[in-house]
């Protein structure tokens, strides 16, 4: 049996403010949202998943809060629109979501036959030759900016051949007596190089406008 201190402890906190302010106002608010998170987790299938993306607290949280009779005539606001939820993270941010609990079962699918369907073409053997080329070719082409710059040096060194054979043709033409005129190169005989290779391609139009001397024998 109670004692009487412990009954008229008992008459005191049926009788407070307190209690009453629980029991008429935030007990039947939270019950109405203990309902409603039970339905969101059916909708989530919480009980047939072992991991799903649905947050219990999250959810109602953002109940009550909206659910607050002193923000009846507000905006209904999101999760992560809630001012403290939004100072909380600040501090104490959460990891994101695994990617395979934001799809549904469709888009999981999908992507299961999507991956299937490329392993059995890869697997092939005209694909997996074609792979191996690729793979070759690739390293071949690794070090492209040494290949590049080996193709131009060789370029260079056949130009500046050609130009020493064509000026000691031209300097045997002088002593001989053969005067030579100099006509500047055609525009269809013009080629456009990229500014990069500027060295050679003052060495080309040397070679150029070397290649169209009209040679004209004085009577």
């Amino acid at each position: 049996m109670c004692s009487s201190s412990d009954a008229h402890l008992k008459q005191r906190m049926d009788t407070s403010p307190s209690t009453d302010y629980l029991e008429k106002d935030v007990l039947p608010l939270l019950t109405s949202g203990l309902e409603a998170l039970l339905k969101e987790a059916q909708t989530h299938r919480c009980t047939e998943k072992r991991m799903t993306a649905f947050n219990g607290c999250d959810f109602l949280t953002e109940w009550l809060y909206n659910k607050n009779p002193r923000r009846t005539e507000h905006i209904h606001l999101k999760f992560h629109e809630i001012p403290f939820v939004q100072d909380w993270l600040l501090i104490h941010p959460r990891k994101s979501i695994p990617v395979f609990l934001l799809l549904t079962d469709e888009q999981a699918a999908l992507l299961i036959q999507a991956y299937w369907r490329g392993y059995k073409v890869r697997v092939r053997p005209d694909v997996q030759e074609l792979r191996q080329w690729q793979r070759e070719l690739r390293e071949e082409n690794s070090n492209i900016n040494k290949t590049v710059q080996e193709f131009w040096a060789r370029q260079e060194n056949r130009v500046w051949s050609e130009l020493v054979e064509l000026g000691d043709d031209v300097e045997q033409h002088l002593e001989s007596g053969v005067s030579i005129e100099v006509v500047p190169p055609t525009p269809q005989s013009r080629v456009l190089y990229t500014p990069a290779l500027q060295s050679t391609l003052e060495r080309q139009q040397d070679l150029l406008t070397a290649s169209h001397f009209q040679h004209h024998t004085s009577l």
